[in-house]
Protein backbone atom coordinates (compact mmCIF):
# COMPACT_ATOMS: atom_id res chain seq x y z
CA UNK A 1 0.00 0.00 0.00
CA UNK A 2 1.60 3.46 -1.03
CA UNK A 3 1.75 6.36 0.86
CA UNK A 4 1.21 9.80 -0.10
CA UNK A 5 3.14 12.60 0.71
CA UNK A 6 2.20 15.91 1.90
CA UNK A 7 3.78 16.93 -0.89
CA UNK A 8 1.97 14.59 -3.48
CA UNK A 9 -1.22 15.41 -2.01
CA UNK A 10 -0.74 19.57 -2.57
CA UNK A 11 -0.64 20.33 1.31
CA UNK A 12 1.74 23.32 2.74
CA UNK A 13 3.75 22.58 6.05
CA UNK A 14 0.66 24.83 7.96
CA UNK A 15 -2.04 22.09 6.73
CA UNK A 16 -3.73 20.54 9.68
CA UNK A 17 -2.17 16.52 10.84
CA UNK A 18 -4.70 13.56 11.35
CA UNK A 19 -2.83 10.58 13.08
CA UNK A 20 -4.86 7.51 12.25
CA UNK A 21 -4.92 4.90 15.04
CA UNK A 22 -6.44 1.74 13.68
CA UNK A 23 -5.80 -2.15 13.13
CA UNK A 24 -2.80 -3.06 10.92
CA UNK A 25 -3.70 -6.52 10.05
CA UNK A 26 -6.63 -8.15 9.98
CA UNK A 27 -7.23 -10.67 12.76
CA UNK A 28 -6.67 -14.52 11.59
CA UNK A 29 -9.91 -15.53 12.54
CA UNK A 30 -11.45 -12.20 11.12
CA UNK A 31 -10.55 -12.24 7.50
CA UNK A 32 -13.52 -14.48 6.67
CA UNK A 33 -15.93 -11.88 8.38
CA UNK A 34 -14.85 -9.23 5.65
CA UNK A 35 -14.49 -11.41 2.68
CA UNK A 36 -11.68 -12.74 2.60
CA UNK A 37 -9.40 -9.61 2.34
CA UNK A 38 -6.52 -10.63 4.54
CA UNK A 39 -5.40 -6.84 4.24
CA UNK A 40 -8.63 -5.34 4.81
CA UNK A 41 -7.95 -2.61 7.26
CA UNK A 42 -5.00 -1.49 4.86
CA UNK A 43 -8.01 -1.17 2.35
CA UNK A 44 -10.03 0.85 4.30
CA UNK A 45 -7.01 3.30 5.16
CA UNK A 46 -5.92 3.60 1.55
CA UNK A 47 -9.87 3.87 -0.07
CA UNK A 48 -12.31 5.31 2.82
CA UNK A 49 -10.25 7.18 5.34
CA UNK A 50 -7.10 8.50 3.62
CA UNK A 51 -9.22 10.11 0.83
CA UNK A 52 -11.71 11.86 3.46
CA UNK A 53 -9.11 13.47 5.60
CA UNK A 54 -7.62 15.15 2.38
CA UNK A 55 -10.95 16.04 1.52
CA UNK A 56 -11.65 18.36 4.57
CA UNK A 57 -7.56 19.57 4.22
CA UNK A 58 -6.01 17.00 6.74
CA UNK A 59 -2.79 15.57 6.06
CA UNK A 60 -2.53 12.04 6.83
CA UNK A 61 -0.26 10.37 9.37
CA UNK A 62 -0.92 6.31 8.87
CA UNK A 63 -0.48 4.18 11.65
CA UNK A 64 2.64 2.09 12.33
CA UNK A 65 3.49 -1.15 13.47
CA UNK A 66 4.28 -1.18 16.76
CA UNK A 67 7.28 -3.10 18.63
CA UNK A 68 10.52 -1.02 18.89
CA UNK A 69 10.62 1.89 21.68
CA UNK A 70 11.56 4.11 18.79
CA UNK A 71 7.95 3.13 17.26
CA UNK A 72 6.06 3.78 20.21
CA UNK A 73 8.04 6.97 20.89
CA UNK A 74 7.01 8.36 17.31
CA UNK A 75 3.16 6.73 17.96
CA UNK A 76 3.05 8.95 21.29
CA UNK A 77 4.50 11.80 19.53
CA UNK A 78 1.96 12.01 17.27
CA UNK A 79 -1.05 11.45 19.84
CA UNK A 80 0.65 14.57 21.52
CA UNK A 81 0.99 16.58 18.32
CA UNK A 82 -1.49 15.66 15.82
CA UNK A 83 -4.29 17.95 15.59
CA UNK A 84 -6.60 15.27 15.20
CA UNK A 85 -6.99 12.02 16.11
CA UNK A 86 -9.38 9.16 14.10
CA UNK A 87 -9.67 6.11 15.76
CA UNK A 88 -10.66 3.04 13.98
CA UNK A 89 -12.11 0.98 16.90
CA UNK A 90 -13.45 -1.77 14.38
CA UNK A 91 -12.83 -4.96 16.19
CA UNK A 92 -11.93 -3.36 19.65
CA UNK A 93 -8.39 -3.78 18.77
CA UNK A 94 -6.32 -3.75 22.12
CA UNK A 95 -3.69 -0.94 20.79
CA UNK A 96 -6.22 1.06 19.27
CA UNK A 97 -8.01 1.32 22.20
CA UNK A 98 -4.54 1.87 24.50
CA UNK A 99 -3.79 4.98 22.11
CA UNK A 100 -7.28 5.95 22.15
CA UNK A 101 -6.62 6.05 25.93
CA UNK A 102 -3.49 8.33 25.63
CA UNK A 103 -5.25 10.95 23.62
CA UNK A 104 -8.34 10.99 26.10
CA UNK A 105 -5.65 11.42 29.15
CA UNK A 106 -3.93 14.03 26.70
CA UNK A 107 -7.63 15.94 26.64
CA UNK A 108 -6.70 16.66 22.70
CA UNK A 109 -9.76 16.54 19.98
CA UNK A 110 -10.57 12.72 18.69
CA UNK A 111 -12.37 11.43 15.77
CA UNK A 112 -14.42 7.89 16.05
CA UNK A 113 -15.42 5.54 13.40
CA UNK A 114 -16.08 1.53 13.49
CA UNK A 115 -17.17 -0.76 10.54
CA UNK A 116 -20.76 -1.90 10.71
CA UNK A 117 -19.58 -5.02 11.93
CA UNK A 118 -18.33 -3.70 15.17
CA UNK A 119 -21.92 -3.44 16.75
CA UNK A 120 -20.76 -2.92 20.17
CA UNK A 121 -18.68 -0.62 21.72
CA UNK A 122 -17.58 -0.29 25.85
CA UNK A 123 -20.46 1.59 28.09
CA UNK A 124 -17.94 4.66 27.87
CA UNK A 125 -17.41 4.99 24.35
CA UNK A 126 -21.36 5.24 23.60
CA UNK A 127 -21.02 8.98 24.62
CA UNK A 128 -18.82 9.85 22.24
CA UNK A 129 -20.11 10.55 18.88
CA UNK A 130 -18.87 7.34 16.01
CA UNK A 131 -19.39 6.98 12.57
CA UNK A 132 -20.40 3.62 11.06
CA UNK A 133 -18.87 2.60 7.73
CA UNK A 134 -19.79 -0.30 5.72
CA UNK A 135 -16.78 -3.41 5.63
CA UNK A 136 -17.67 -4.40 2.15
CA UNK A 137 -16.07 -1.25 0.80
CA UNK A 138 -18.10 -1.77 -2.20
CA UNK A 139 -17.01 0.40 -5.59
CA UNK A 140 -20.44 1.65 -6.47
CA UNK A 141 -20.95 2.86 -3.12
CA UNK A 142 -17.64 4.17 -2.08
CA UNK A 143 -17.63 7.54 -3.17
CA UNK A 144 -20.76 8.03 -1.01
CA UNK A 145 -18.74 6.70 1.85
CA UNK A 146 -15.86 9.17 1.53
CA UNK A 147 -17.88 11.92 1.58
CA UNK A 148 -20.19 10.90 4.64
CA UNK A 149 -16.75 10.29 6.44
CA UNK A 150 -15.36 14.15 5.55
CA UNK A 151 -18.47 15.27 6.21
CA UNK A 152 -18.31 13.69 9.85
CA UNK A 153 -14.69 14.79 10.62
CA UNK A 154 -15.85 18.16 9.19
CA UNK A 155 -18.60 18.33 11.58
CA UNK A 156 -16.41 16.86 14.90
CA UNK A 157 -13.81 19.56 13.98
CA UNK A 158 -16.38 21.93 13.88
CA UNK A 159 -18.49 21.22 16.99
CA UNK A 160 -15.14 21.50 19.07
CA UNK A 161 -13.69 24.84 18.40
CA UNK A 162 -11.65 24.18 21.49
CA UNK A 163 -9.84 20.88 20.10
CA UNK A 164 -10.37 19.48 23.64
CA UNK A 165 -11.71 15.67 24.21
CA UNK A 166 -15.64 14.93 23.85
CA UNK A 167 -15.44 13.25 26.62
CA UNK A 168 -13.41 15.87 28.59
CA UNK A 169 -16.73 18.07 28.08
CA UNK A 170 -19.23 16.23 28.47
CA UNK A 171 -17.87 15.76 32.37
CA UNK A 172 -16.96 19.14 32.90
CA UNK A 173 -13.26 18.42 33.04
CA UNK A 174 -10.46 20.45 32.61
CA UNK A 175 -6.36 20.21 32.57
CA UNK A 176 -4.45 21.88 34.82
CA UNK A 177 -1.22 22.97 33.61
CA UNK A 178 2.08 21.42 35.48
CA UNK A 179 5.24 23.80 36.25
CA UNK A 180 7.57 23.08 33.80
CA UNK A 181 10.86 21.42 35.01
CA UNK A 182 13.94 22.71 34.60
CA UNK A 183 16.31 20.27 32.32
CA UNK A 184 19.28 19.05 33.18
CA UNK A 185 21.12 18.51 30.19
CA UNK A 186 20.85 19.61 26.55
CA UNK A 187 18.49 17.29 25.31
CA UNK A 188 14.84 18.70 23.25
CA UNK A 189 12.07 19.17 26.14
CA UNK A 190 9.35 17.90 23.83
CA UNK A 191 12.08 14.66 22.96
CA UNK A 192 12.51 14.03 26.88
CA UNK A 193 9.00 13.86 27.36
CA UNK A 194 8.12 11.53 24.80
CA UNK A 195 11.11 9.01 25.40
CA UNK A 196 9.57 8.80 28.99
CA UNK A 197 5.94 8.37 27.79
CA UNK A 198 7.43 5.70 25.66
CA UNK A 199 9.05 4.09 28.58
CA UNK A 200 5.85 4.37 30.02
CA UNK A 201 3.74 2.85 27.27
CA UNK A 202 6.53 -0.13 26.84
CA UNK A 203 6.07 -0.72 30.59
CA UNK A 204 2.19 -0.78 29.95
CA UNK A 205 1.86 -2.53 26.99
CA UNK A 206 4.24 -5.44 28.27
CA UNK A 207 1.44 -6.02 31.54
CA UNK A 208 -1.52 -5.79 29.75
CA UNK A 209 0.05 -7.99 26.93
CA UNK A 210 2.48 -10.81 29.19
CA UNK A 211 0.24 -11.06 32.41
CA UNK A 212 2.37 -11.21 35.61
CA UNK A 213 6.23 -11.16 36.05
CA UNK A 214 7.42 -14.51 34.32
CA UNK A 215 8.47 -17.36 35.97
CA UNK A 216 12.09 -17.88 37.26
CA UNK A 217 14.54 -19.31 34.94
CA UNK A 218 14.44 -22.71 34.60
CA UNK A 219 17.29 -25.53 35.42
CA UNK A 220 19.72 -25.54 31.91
CA UNK A 221 19.95 -29.34 32.13
CA UNK A 222 16.10 -29.30 32.27
CA UNK A 223 15.66 -26.99 29.58
CA UNK A 224 18.10 -28.84 27.15
CA UNK A 225 16.05 -32.11 28.02
CA UNK A 226 12.78 -30.30 27.08
CA UNK A 227 14.46 -28.87 23.69
CA UNK A 228 15.26 -32.27 22.62
CA UNK A 229 12.02 -33.52 23.78
CA UNK A 230 10.17 -30.79 21.51
CA UNK A 231 12.44 -31.43 18.73
CA UNK A 232 11.58 -35.43 18.44
CA UNK A 233 7.99 -34.29 18.50
CA UNK A 234 8.07 -32.33 15.75
CA UNK A 235 10.65 -34.37 14.12
CA UNK A 236 8.08 -35.66 11.54
CA UNK A 237 6.21 -32.73 10.67
CA UNK A 238 6.22 -30.49 7.61
CA UNK A 239 9.22 -28.41 7.57
CA UNK A 240 7.17 -25.09 7.38
CA UNK A 241 5.27 -26.74 10.30
CA UNK A 242 8.77 -27.35 12.15
CA UNK A 243 9.96 -23.80 11.47
CA UNK A 244 6.65 -22.58 13.43
CA UNK A 245 6.88 -24.70 16.26
CA UNK A 246 10.61 -24.03 16.94
CA UNK A 247 9.33 -19.65 16.58
CA UNK A 248 6.52 -20.71 19.09
CA UNK A 249 8.38 -22.05 21.79
CA UNK A 250 11.23 -19.10 20.95
CA UNK A 251 8.13 -16.82 21.60
CA UNK A 252 7.06 -18.64 24.60
CA UNK A 253 10.52 -19.07 25.75
CA UNK A 254 11.10 -15.10 26.51
CA UNK A 255 8.66 -15.40 29.81
CA UNK A 256 9.70 -18.97 30.54
CA UNK A 257 6.33 -20.51 28.83
CA UNK A 258 6.27 -23.75 27.45
CA UNK A 259 4.25 -24.48 23.95
CA UNK A 260 3.67 -27.96 23.21
CA UNK A 261 2.27 -29.51 20.05
CA UNK A 262 -1.41 -31.05 20.42
CA UNK A 263 -2.02 -31.57 16.90
CA UNK A 264 -0.51 -31.40 13.67
CA UNK A 265 -1.94 -30.84 10.57
CA UNK A 266 -1.01 -30.09 7.25
CA UNK A 267 -3.14 -26.94 7.46
CA UNK A 268 -3.24 -26.30 10.92
CA UNK A 269 -1.62 -26.64 14.51
CA UNK A 270 -3.35 -27.01 17.91
CA UNK A 271 -0.99 -25.54 20.90
CA UNK A 272 -1.18 -26.71 24.33
CA UNK A 273 0.06 -24.18 26.74
CA UNK A 274 -0.59 -26.05 30.01
CA UNK A 275 -0.41 -24.01 33.25
CA UNK A 276 1.97 -21.50 31.55
CA UNK A 277 0.72 -17.76 31.11
CA UNK A 278 1.39 -16.72 27.36
CA UNK A 279 0.21 -12.78 26.66
CA UNK A 280 -2.26 -11.66 23.81
CA UNK A 281 0.82 -10.22 21.97
CA UNK A 282 2.47 -13.13 22.00
CA UNK A 283 -0.30 -15.00 21.00
CA UNK A 284 -0.83 -12.85 18.57
CA UNK A 285 2.67 -12.56 17.38
CA UNK A 286 2.40 -17.14 16.72
CA UNK A 287 -1.12 -16.91 15.00
CA UNK A 288 0.10 -14.06 12.19
CA UNK A 289 3.32 -16.07 11.56
CA UNK A 290 1.59 -19.28 11.44
CA UNK A 291 -1.02 -17.49 9.46
CA UNK A 292 1.68 -16.23 6.79
CA UNK A 293 2.72 -20.05 6.45
CA UNK A 294 -0.65 -21.29 5.61
CA UNK A 295 -1.71 -22.74 8.83
CA UNK A 296 -4.56 -21.85 11.35
CA UNK A 297 -3.03 -21.73 15.02
CA UNK A 298 -5.29 -22.36 18.20
CA UNK A 299 -4.03 -22.76 21.70
CA UNK A 300 -5.48 -24.86 24.54
CA UNK A 301 -4.68 -24.30 27.61
CA UNK A 302 -2.78 -21.31 29.35
CA UNK A 303 -4.17 -18.58 31.67
CA UNK A 304 -5.40 -15.33 30.70
CA UNK A 305 -3.31 -12.64 31.50
CA UNK A 306 -5.51 -11.03 33.96
CA UNK A 307 -5.27 -14.65 35.75
CA UNK A 308 -2.67 -15.23 38.75
CA UNK A 309 0.25 -17.58 37.60
CA UNK A 310 -0.15 -20.96 38.92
Amino acid sequence: MRTVSALEAGLSSTTRKCFVAMPITTPPDRVADYEGDADHFGHVLEYLISPALREVGYQVIPPAASGSTLIQAEIVKNLVQSDLVLCDVSTLNANVMLELGIRIALNRSICLIRDNLTTRLPFDMSIINTYEYSSSLNPWSLRGEVEALSAHIQATRNSNPENVNPLWRYFGLTLRAESPVEQVDEKDPWQAKFELLASQVDSLVKQQHDGPTPRPAADPAVVAEQAAQDEAAIADAPPHVRDLLREATRIAGEVNARIVPSEIKDDEVVLDLGVYVLGLSRREDIINLGHRMGLRVRFLGGQSPDSPAA
